[in-house]
């Protein structure tokens, strides 16, 4: 009976240094870069309106990354701007790029104080962060968090 023990604690410790010598062999997965590079205005009321944006990937990444979906917010001048999630699942190449759609709420009265804010100067500083969701494998999150600077 103690032998059986002995034995199923050294293969639980077999299999979770196997586990964790696998983690640490795996390449890890650099976020991708996102670009906004079209916007089309939706429905909505004078304080939230609901845009479409076409957003522009880049994986720098050497294997190809399927998403299930990502989750995305948008600052503009350190204000919440709009938030949303993609329409559809889609795989970005290795090291290759694509364009995706992504519904967002956008809360109008923060962005004309941003962008009241900003007269007088012709940029404008955002951040856009979020997480994108993948289909499949060990990794299932990949964190993205990215600042600029767009002009008006």
């Amino acid at each position: 009976m103690m032998q059986g023990r002995l034995v199923q604690g050294a293969a639980a410790l077999l299999a979770s240094s196997l586990l964790v010598a696998c983690a640490a062999m795996l390449p890890k997965l650099e976020p991708p870069q996102l670009t906004v590079t079209r916007v089309t205005i939706g429905g909505g009321s004078l304080q939230q309106q609901q845009l479409h944006l076409t957003l522009h990937v880049v994986n720098p990444n050497a294997r190809a990354i399927a998403v299930h979906g990502i989750d995305c917010n948008l600052e503009l001048d350190g204000q919440t701007f709009a938030s949303g999630a993609t329409d559809e699942a889609f795989t970005v190449p290795a090291s290759g790029e694509t364009d995706f759609g992504l519904n967002v709420s956008a809360n109008l009265a923060n962005a004309f104080s941003a962008l009241l804010g900003g007269l007088g100067h012709n940029t404008v500083d955002y951040r856009i962060y979020g997480v994108v969701h993948l289909s499949g494998g060990l990794v299932r999150n990949i964190p993205f968090d990215q600042k600029g600077r767009v002009r008006l």
